[in-house]
């Protein structure tokens, strides 16, 4: 799995345990002689860095369906960029995560210098992607599209904080904190934080946690020091899927405005005009 770090198709476990976020520099210690930082944790203070995604799916929630069905045999559609702010013109990660039974499986195509809109609105020579094989795998994700009807739903976003490991092909370790949505159904990835909402809430996590570390690692090779990882934080694996949760809030806000009171300021409003 040489050069997985640019991978465009990766086969990994990934096994998910919900952590206090206040342990990420332990963790950190802890995996050092093995891992080397993440470049966007380094050149960020405090190692937290902003992870945007756009998810995609049916009017009618098909993927979304698939994952609550326990399909041993489902994916999802994204469409990954960095910073809080992304530049609408920056890199853009087209990414289908499928998974098998307990393995994922995830493809990926990168455009850089154009919208990810031009992907669905102009032939594949104005796509700017980094190579042929880029666009051998944009073009299956548009077949994709097509053939569910998918399209733009959620635009989510969290903090990530990042390692490699350096004595295998491919590990990586991965925690997550402030996991928070909004509906999108075009490309807009503008970000106001106070439309945002959010996903980090209690009834996601186990008691006293407020983040997701992530191990990931092929399927025939864990390495050892993540093994001792898990019996020093004596870590239970539990789930987590930021596109289901923040689906879920969705149909919470969206789905059921009755259970949200008018604000105050919308009724005095009316006495005015």
């Amino acid at each position: 799995m040489a050069g997985a770090r640019g991978f465009s198709t990766l086969e990994r476990f990934e096994l998910k345990y919900h952590i206090p976020v206040s342990w990420a520099d332990r963790i950190g210690s802890l995996i050092a002689p093995y891992c080397e930082e993440d470049y966007y944790s380094k050149i960020t203070p405090g190692g937290f860095y902003w992870i945007t995604n756009l998810y995609l799916d049916s009017p009618r929630w098909t993927f979304l369906n698939w994952k609550k069905a326990g399909l041993l045999d489902r994916f999802n559609m994204r469409v990954r960029t960095y910073g809080e702010h992304p530049d609408p013109e920056g890199v853009f990660h087209f990414e289908v995560k499928r998974k098998i039974k307990s393995v994922c499986y995830k493809s990926r195509a990168t455009i850089k210098g154009a919208k990810p809109s031009v992907v669905f609105n102009q032939s594949p020579e104005h796509w700017h992607a980094k190579s042929e094989r880029d666009v051998k795998y944009l073009k299956d994700f548009l077949y994709k599209t097509t053939l569910h009807n998918a399209k733009p739903r959620l635009l989510t976003q969290y903090k990530r904080r990042a390692w490699f490991g350096i004595t295998e092909e491919y590990s990586r370790v991965t925690i997550d904190t402030g996991m928070r949505f909004r509906e999108e159904n075009g490309f807009d990835y503008s970000v106001n934080p106070q439309y945002m909402h959010s996903t980090g809430l209690p009834k996601f996590f186990a008691p006293a946690c407020d983040a997701v570390l992530e191990l990931k690692c092929p399927c025939s090779q864990v390495p050892f020091w993540m093994i001792d990882l898990i019996k020093i934080l004596n870590l239970k694996q539990g789930g987590f899927s930021k596109f289901g949760n923040a689906a879920a809030e969705w149909m919470r806000v969206y789905e059921n405005p009755r259970g949200f009171k008018t604000p105050l300021y919308t009724s005095l409003a009316g006495n005015f005009f």
